[in-house]
């Protein structure tokens, strides 16, 4: 593990992603459930580039989208770290290491990334009030959460 010194980041390091994981989205939300999952549940790669893109979406007349890509600078990038950081920091975790893409063990073959993300948050906040849905309650949950999925 290549110069990390933060446990709770403290993870293998691969040159790509291994295959079947999950790629984990650039959200707080997502960041926090990375930490949950523990070091030996995910790992990191150093992109070969720091291009990212976004969409910006469009409703069409009649129903429909028209999706827009469009390239992040380096700002918006810092930016939405930042926000991460922000969110971490709501929950008492210190700061993912930046610059890297987090994957995600996949707890199950039956599901897919979507469906993935949809039942951690399920699970996570099953036992939450709506009004109790900040980082600082969800921790907790969503570290009992991800046990409970590589437990089965």
């Amino acid at each position: 593990m290549e110069g990390m010194t933060d446990e709770p980041w403290a993870c293998t390091e691969l040159s790509e992603a291994p295959e079947g994981w999950i790629p984990v989205v650039e959200t707080g939300w997502a960041a926090l459930v990375l930490w949950a999952a523990g070091p030996d549940n995910f790992v990191r790669v150093r992109p070969v580039s720091r291009e990212r893109f976004g969409s910006l979406v469009r409703g069409l007349p009649g129903g429909g989208e028209y999706r827009e890509p469009f390239r992040l600078t380096e700002a918006e990038l810092a930016s939405v770290d930042d926000d991460i950081d922000v969110y971490l920091a709501e929950a008492d975790i210190p700061p993912r290491p930046r610059g890297f893409d987090w994957f995600i063990r996949r707890p199950s073959k039956a599901l897919d990334d979507e469906m993935f993300w949809a039942d951690v948050w399920a699970a996570a906040t099953e036992q939450l009030p709506v009004d109790g849905l900040r980082p600082s309650r969800m921790a907790g949950p969503a570290k009992d959460a991800m046990a409970r999925f590589y437990r089965n």
